[in-house]
């Protein structure tokens, strides 16, 4: 049968004010517009590398001098120039899986080019990016030592950071320890040595990070 325009028109307007079905709600454009930011609203875990590999040695004779073998005194072991410098922290952290590795899957991780001083890290108590995030974390590497004692003989010591704010300005959550790997091959004794010792040391770097996460999460800690 064929409708009149105005039967048409009616039939239309019957439509558009038609209840919705059990359990259905209707929501307002503007109700919609509002949900999205939230649902979309990214978790940030920020980071920071060290400046680079330290030392300390402590030997039969005398006590260590601090960087007194990254800087090549007499007396102690020869280190490689800058085997772990900033750059190749950066490049570790990277490909670390730190979101997962700290328990925060799915947060938006940014890697800072420029490492904190001690005096930075030490003194803030907020925030050390101005960021709004309602889930917010910082990941601090302070320090990376070589170590080497005639007891133990050598080893990779980190100082390692986190601070879990959430919504809040102040620390919600704050856990700082120092975490050591053992090293066999490094410092390399030949030249042919070399590439094997500095693999080495980016495996312990790596080790480093995972004994923090489950230090940090209440797991046993290597001695």
């Amino acid at each position: 049968m064929r409708l009149g325009r105005r039967a048409t028109f009616a039939v239309a307007a019957v439509w558009m004010i038609m209840p919705l079905g059990p359990g259905a709600a209707a929501q307002s454009p503007d109700a919609t517009a509002s949900a999205i930011p939230a649902a979309m609203e990214a978790c940030e875990l920020h980071v920071w590398p060290s400046t680079g590999l330290r030392s300390v040695f402590h030997g039969w004779l005398h006590g260590g001098i601090v960087d007194g073998a990254v800087t090549g005194r007499d007396g102690y072991p020869e280190v490689p120039p800058e085997p772990l410098v900033t750059a190749r922290q950066i490049a570790l952290l990277e490909t670390a899986g730190l979101d997962n590795l700290l328990g925060r899957p799915g947060y938006a991780v940014t890697i800072h080019p420029a490492p904190l001083t001690s005096v930075k890290i030490r003194q803030s108590r907020t925030r050390l990016i101005a960021s709004q995030s309602n889930c917010y974390a910082e990941l601090i590497l302070e320090d990376a030592f070589f170590q080497e004692d005639f007891v133990n003989g050598g080893s990779l010591k980190m100082l390692i950071r986190f601070r879990d704010f959430g919504p809040g300005k102040g620390p919600m959550q704050q856990f700082g320890t120092w975490t050591r790997t053992p090293l066999k091959l490094f410092p390399p004794k030949e030249p042919s040595q070399y590439q094997a010792a500095v693999a080495e040391l980016e495996a312990a770097f790596r080790a480093n990070l995972a004994e923090f996460a489950a230090a940090r999460e209440g797991g046993k800690k290597r001695k």
